[in-house]
């Protein structure tokens, strides 16, 4: 039987570009078994979401996310190549404020960190006063996608090149029990061309000295290359191959109580005209853990008492 939280409990939610709208669908499985955590900590898309959660305006993201189109991805980027990424940040604000998360941390329904990283010092920064939108913003600026964020006067960047499942964030902040959502569980893919299992070289027949006088012309015409990725592919499958790295390594060191992955492979982390997908898989897995949840984000006594979170460090080394 797993053990029973006895003190304050974290919701994490990790980032993951597209695949994060699967968050919405986990929240809605927690809303519906009743649960609140004393504590919640996003980083990138997990920021945005989580914000929304808190802010009770999951419902507005909900709506904008399923009505996405690949066509009305495009026609709402801010393309300014000059501005430190190819988008600036000025479409990404509207977008917040139409959604309801202009207005400021103190005024959610339970205490919420984003988590950025410093550029320069290569620090996490952990978000948790002032203003809802840039904070937001920063935590969730894909570098080569999105322009950083200056806040604090920092530029900050996207809180995944430093902690993409920010559990240590939580455990600083008191927390007891932790339930962590991972959304890019396995989203590293094989190349189009793997190499065969091992042993089988060495096993396959040679070829006879009649086959070694008479070459294949097939076998030996090069192959042609693919195509090579476009620009957007391969930053977004770059970050994916850092973030995966840094995840296992800071999971390691720093593991949820329960962490529960998505499985989302297929998805780029910019398919995000994808999000019903990605919200049904997040139903999906809030629905297979939904007893573990139970148990580990039981409302505690915190939550009744509404006592304010210890105060955390503005910002953390890795």
């Amino acid at each position: 039987m797993t053990a029973q939280p006895t003190g304050r409990t974290a919701l994490v939610l990790g980032s993951g570009g597209a695949r994060g709208w699967c968050h919405i669908g986990v929240l809605r499985g927690i809303d519906a078994l009743g649960l609140r955590p004393d504590m919640l900590i996003g980083c990138s898309m997990g920021a945005l979401v989580g914000a929304a959660w808190a802010a009770g305006r999951l419902d507005a993201l909900e709506d904008f996310a399923r009505s996405l189109t690949r066509s009305r991805v495009l026609r709402m980027l801010d393309l300014r190549p000059g501005s430190g990424g190819l988008i600036g940040g000025g479409g990404i604000s509207h977008l917040l404020g139409s959604l309801g998360l202009s207005g400021s941390f103190s005024d959610l329904s339970l205490p919420f960190t984003a988590v950025a990283a410093d550029l320069n010092l290569g620090q996490e920064i952990w978000l948790q006063r002032g203003d809802l939108a840039p904070a937001i913003r920063a935590s969730a600026a894909m570098p080569g996608i999105l322009a950083p964020q200056w806040l604090e006067g920092r530029w900050l960047i996207d809180g995944a090149v430093v902690n993409p499942v920010p559990v240590s964030v939580a455990r600083a902040m008191g927390a007891v029990s932790v339930v962590a959502v991972n959304p890019t569980t396995r989203v590293l893919r094989p190349t189009s061309h793997p190499l065969p299992p091992e042993g089988e070289a060495a096993t396959a027949p040679a070829p006879s000295r009649f086959a070694r006088l008479i070459p294949l012309r097939s076998d030996k015409l090069p192959r042609a290359a693919p195509p090579a990725p476009g620009y957007l592919s391969l930053v977004a499958q770059a970050l994916d191959i850092m973030s995966e790295r840094i995840r296992r390594s800071r999971l390691a060191g720093d593991p949820p109580d329960l962490l529960i992955g998505a499985r989302l492979q297929d998805l780029s982390a910019l398919d995000f005209h994808r999000a019903a997908e990605a919200i049904d898989e997040g139903h999906r897995i809030a629905e297979l853990h939904r007893d573990v949840l139970r148990e580990w984000l039981r409302p505690s006594a915190s939550t009744t008492a509404e006592k304010p979170p210890p105060k955390a460090p503005p910002s953390a080394a890795p």
